[in-house]
């Protein structure tokens, strides 16, 4: 199959260094007084109102963003990214197609969208610069969250797998003309723990932060950040109570640590709609709002979905933050 030429991503790419710059600059963090923790990256910060939304993704090539690539006339559908289904349709009705592809933290280099899940006769090239992200170290008192017992280990692992399984399924668009959906803050509040740090708890190295925390107090209603279906719920070992939607096309959003749930598996939802009210279950050091976005099953920074720059103006973080997975 004839490869595309390198400018069909080119165009995209040229918009990434004010973003990049601003992400790897940005000054010290304010942290809650009832959190011991250390890292560099500013992220106390006051997300915009719930209101504000944005119909177009902000591109980011670099390990936990995502990139929008224009689409020839001749693109094949499906197309693939290391072998899960893309997303693929319009950001506005009328506009050029294009496919939206998440990229995951361990993504560098060269990458291919291909017809095919093993990814041969690649059709789009483009690069993802390599990214760091800072440390943060916490103490955590309840130390089965830090070294769980076998059978605690055990539940980790089926209630992981649950997960994953739910993020690997593809439902495809209703209409061959599909836009991405609009999106918005599910919590008002304070960006206590941003994307991708890299978690020490009581010195142990553990995963990647793989989605932000917004501080907020027990009982505030979460929102649903676009429209969708609720496609699991449950109570997790180390997420508590938990709400995962399908915003379509392999696109979801888990949002963890409910003190209590208002929707089931199967519920249509809308952006805005109350499906859970902010608790600390799980392994969490206060109230907050976990908010993770998986696209073709890689995990990116739901930053990169809203409009403008939320790490602008560093403010008093009022609440504890969590320790999330």
């Amino acid at each position: 199959m004839k490869r595309l030429p390198l400018a069909i991503a080119i165009s995209t790419l040229s918009l990434l260094a004010g973003a990049c710059a601003a992400q790897a600059t940005s000054p010290a963090t304010i942290l809650p007084s009832a959190m011991t923790a250390s890292t560099s990256l500013a992220d106390a910060v006051a997300t915009p109102r719930a209101d504000i939304r944005s119909g177009s993704p902000r591109n980011a090539a670099i390990n936990g963003g995502l990139l929008v690539l224009p689409l020839p006339a001749d693109a094949p559908a499906p197309l693939y990214y290391h072998g899960q289904p893309v997303w693929t349709g319009r950001l506005a009705s009328g506009s050029q197609p294009v496919a939206i592809v998440g990229i995951g933290l361990e993504a560098a280099g060269e990458q291919v969208l291909s017809p095919n899940k093993d990814g041969s006769q690649p059709v789009l090239h483009f690069n993802v610069t390599p990214q760091s992200y800072p440390e943060q170290r916490l103490v955590l008192t309840e130390t089965k969250y830090v070294t769980p017992d076998p059978e605690q280990l055990a539940r980790f692992e089926r209630e992981a797998a649950e997960q994953k399984t739910a993020y690997r399924v593809f439902t495809p668009a209703t209409t061959s003309a599909a836009r991405w959906p609009e999106f918005r803050w599910p919590l008002v509040g304070h960006l206590s723990s941003p994307f991708g740090l890299r978690r020490f708890f009581n010195d142990e190295p553990r995963a990647p932060h793989l989605g932000l925390d917004i501080a907020g107090e027990t009982g505030m209603p979460a929102l649903a950040p676009a429209d969708g279906r609720v496609a699991l719920t449950g109570d997790y070992f180390f997420n508590g109570r938990t709400v995962i939607i399908d915003h379509g096309q392999g696109l979801y959003s888990m949002l963890c640590h409910f003190s209590e749930i208002l929707v089931k598996p199967g519920d249509v939802v809308r952006a805005g709609q109350p499906v859970g009210k902010v608790g600390s279950t799980g392994r969490a050091t206060g109230p907050h709002l976990h908010w993770t976005v998986s696209l073709n099953d890689a995990r990116i920074d739901p930053r990169w979905l809203m409009p403008g720059d939320v790490a602008a103006a560093p403010v008093a973080a009022p609440a504890p933050t969590a320790a999330t997975p």
